[in-house]
């Protein structure tokens, strides 16, 4: 995965989702509403990205990710649906409870330490895990063909 931030993540999260749902380029000012953001933060953001080559953002246009930005928007959003089953289920905690998200931990894991936590967890996402393309065999249909995964 490449090294986001947890804000690099929410954006690529966001623009993967966006674009996923609508098969289209993501607009700013969308964007800039499901992040709770202004529209020059955004422009900012994606003028970022599409140096990074994670993103191809046009001004006028909107956004949609490289393939490198959608493998690390879909690793970002399965590390914290893997991290989120976790508290949920096998702690029973509610991440919403928290005033810091706490699905976030998933983000600091090494590969061997999320593979692990993916396996005592041992269960997909309930059609809900946006996971890199090879960990797709541990998620529903729906999701390989319509990823619509949880909101980061």
């Amino acid at each position: 995965m490449s090294d986001v931030s947890e804000s690099v993540g929410r954006y690529l999260s966001h623009v993967h989702l966006l674009t996923a749902r609508s098969d289209r380029r993501a607009g700013t000012g969308e964007l800039a509403t499901e992040l709770d953001v202004s529209a020059a933060s955004v422009t900012e953001m994606l003028r970022g990205l599409d140096e990074r080559g994670l993103a191809d953002y046009e001004k006028y246009e909107g956004v949609a990710l490289t393939d490198a930005g959608e493998a690390t928007a879909r690793e970002f959003l399965w590390r914290r649906c893997v991290a989120e089953n976790f508290l949920e289920d096998d702690l029973g905690l509610d991440p919403a409870a928290f005033d810091d998200d706490p699905r976030a931990f998933g983000q600091e894991l090494s590969p061997e330490a999320i593979d692990r936590l993916r396996a005592l967890v041992d269960h997909p996402c309930d059609g809900q895990c946006n996971a890199p393309r090879d960990e797709y065999a541990a998620c529903t249909d729906e999701v390989r063909e319509a990823p619509s995964g949880p909101e980061p």
